[in-house]
């Protein structure tokens, strides 16, 4: 039996978080200054008219708010211009822009929509990423 080539090359790289899901059964609308949400990451057109939610607590979810979990996911894919910089020894952070540049979402970005989509609390995208 012959061995399998195997590439070396990285095409992907991921990262990943477990933020704790709203619970359904006693999710309820909350309200939070325009700055706060700004001050996240949510443009200020777009903190204006945004609606989060927040579990109330109930016997669904043990009086937590939160039933079940979701992940928030950051994935950079390895173009040539960020395998340029890693091999010219960029920082973390010109990779980072570069990146971001390129359109990737971040963490913090994964976490934005899950809370547009009513799916998390701002307290667990704040606690599990960083702007």
């Amino acid at each position: 039996i012959e061995p399998f080539l195997v590439s070396t090359s990285v095409n992907l790289i991921c990262a990943q978080r477990l933020v704790r899901k709203i619970c359904k059964e006693c999710r309820e609308e909350i309200q939070m200054p325009t700055q706060a949400l700004v001050d996240i990451g949510f443009p200020v057109d777009e903190a204006q008219r945004v609606k989060l939610y927040k579990g109330r607590g109930c016997a669904t979810c043990n009086n937590t708010g939160y039933r079940g979990r979701v992940g928030l996911f950051e994935v950079m894919e390895m173009s040539e211009d960020i395998r340029e910089l890693i091999l010219s020894g960029a920082s973390a952070m010109e990779l980072r822009r570069k990146a971001i540049e390129e359109g990737m979402i971040t963490l913090r970005m994964s976490g934005l929509h899950k809370l547009r989509d009513g799916q998390t609390s701002v307290e667990e995208v704040v606690r599990e990423t960083v702007l």
